[in-house]
């Protein structure tokens, strides 16, 4: 029954993760236009890695996910699914009462950016897709979840896999972030360059916060 469920388990995310690689070509036609280098660049590797950790945990499961009653990695847990319901909040409540549309109507944007072709999603989709899909949604909801069990990296090959590739998407992030704030260069081709150095400042948390949060590097060997 265990390994059912851990089976499972690694099912979904094996499922969420690939549709996020799959769905990035687009989100980066919305956000940044024809730009296969952010599509193809070095932090999706990461990524890769994470799929190969939950693809070998549905044919050698080793995960524990009996329930942890730690509380520290309750409270780990929990802060990561807080940040997925401050998206949530923002997008769909904060964001249309601050502009006063509704998110039950239209959305109108230019696919690709800068193409002056206009497209039309519901605005509920727009919201789902383009912002709450991403790679911030997707590592908060995998690692709170693993954090509110007793799985760690130690008894894990799988839980292993997917924290290296956690931990090297982000490295990749970081050099992108800090390569635009001091040197002002943009490794993606443009998306950084959409933002202010503070605007692209208030966003990093949100980069580093799942992976690095509580997973200490040091517990992966």
């Amino acid at each position: 029954m265990s390994n059912t469920s851990n089976r499972i388990f690694a099912f979904i995310f094996f499922t969420i993760v690939l549709l996020l690689l799959l769905w990035m070509p687009t989100w980066t036609k919305i956000n940044v236009g024809d730009a296969p280098g952010v599509v193809y660049s070095p932090p999706w590797i990461g990524f890769l890695i994470i799929l190969v950790g939950l693809a070998y945990e549905i044919f050698r499961p080793s995960l524990n996910l009996k329930r942890d009653t730690n509380w520290k990695w309750i409270l780990a847990g929990g802060f990561l699914f807080l940040i997925i319901l401050t998206m949530i909040f923002v997008q769909e409540i904060w964001m249309p009462y601050k502009h006063g549309y509704s998110v039950f109507g239209m959305k109108s944007f230019e696919f690709p950016l800068g193409s002056s072709n206009i497209s039309i999603w519901p605005q509920l989709l727009w919201d789902f897709l383009n912002v709450h899909f991403t790679d911030t949604t997707v590592l908060a909801l995998l690692f709170g979840t693993l954090f509110l069990t007793k799985s760690t990296p130690q008894t894990s090959r799988s839980y292993k896999f997917i924290l290296i590739g956690a931990i090297i998407f982000t490295a990749f992030l970081m050099f992108g972030h800090f390569a635009f704030l001091i040197f002002n260069i943009d490794p993606t081709g443009g998306y950084y360059s959409r933002f202010t150095r503070i605007e692209l400042l208030s966003q990093y948390w949100f980069q580093w916060a799942p992976p690095f949060l509580f997973a200490r590097p040091s517990v992966i060997f």
